[in-house]
């Protein structure tokens, strides 16, 4: 699939439900009212730096809203992969010690974070 075989209106649909996914799953995972708003706020400031960056560099409207489709689409799947290590952090928070995820745990997840933005939008671009 190329991003030209959408429309810009099925793209902006995409994008808001990936904008959707990223807040549910970060209510998953956090599930109180702080979580909540930045929730709300993490896929706004998104927009408005994809957007801007992307019409600054040239872009169409349907490669920024890919570029922001594929982010939040994977920081929603990075979300769902930390649930547990959250989890542990809460837990070990209300017993007042403290709880680090490992290097090597947040690398891995931050390199395949950024290597599943980078594929999507290879393949959709």
């Amino acid at each position: 699939m190329k991003a030209e075989d959408l429309t810009v209106g099925q793209w902006w649909i995409v994008a808001v439900a990936t904008s959707a996914l990223f807040m549910a799953a970060f209510y998953f995972c956090f599930r109180h009212k702080k979580a909540t708003l930045y929730s709300v706020i993490a896929p706004a400031l998104g927009a408005v730096s994809v957007m801007g960056h992307s019409f600054m560099r040239g872009h169409t409207e349907p490669e920024a809203l890919v570029i922001y489709s594929a982010s939040m689409f994977s920081l929603a799947l990075l979300l769902f992969a930390m649930r547990p290590e959250v989890r542990q952090m809460e837990k070990k928070h209300r017993l007042g010690e403290t709880y680090e995820v490992s290097k090597l745990k947040s690398g891995l997840y931050g390199l395949l974070v950024t290597t599943l933005a980078i594929v999507i939008v290879f393949l959709v671009l």
